[in-house]
């Protein structure tokens, strides 16, 4: 299990060290002139829409994903601990609070996307966070 747990973390990583901002503002920069619709067919349904009173819709994007990464030191003591010991904290389910004290680091992942349309074309886009990326 701790194996494929680490040949799976690794795939991960290599998949997102091709994903660059640059190759995200390519994607959005293909979707100027499309109309909402296909814009939506892209993208998906959007978390928020505003319209303004000069006409334009503001179409957001919002994504954000909290992880929690072991320190070191876990993964050192891990020798000590059966598997499933190991890695009860992060199996439980429903509101159950996990035992024992987890030392690890929060790592938000978060990219909002904002599409502006006029006339029902896109004509403009801005997006802000670390995890607006793509392959």
């Amino acid at each position: 299990m701790l194996k494929k747990i680490l040949i799976l973390g690794s795939l991960i990583l290599t998949l997102n060290a091709c994903a660059t901002p640059e190759k995200y503002a390519q994607k959005l920069n293909n979707q100027k002139g499309k109309t909402e619709q296909q814009l939506i067919s892209s993208f998906g349904q959007p978390n928020q829409i505003q319209e303004m009173s000069n006409g334009t819709k503001i179409l957001i994007y919002t994504y954000k994903n909290d992880e929690l990464i072991p320190q070191p030191s876990f993964y050192n003591n891990m020798d000590l601990l059966t598997e499933d010991e190991a890695f009860y904290q992060f199996t439980y389910g429903g509101n159950e609070i996990p035992d024992g004290n987890l030392i690890a680091d929060n790592i938000t992942d978060y990219c909002q996307t904002i599409f502006y349309l006029k006339d029902n074309r896109v004509t403009a886009f801005q997006y802000h966070g670390n995890a607006c990326v793509a392959l």
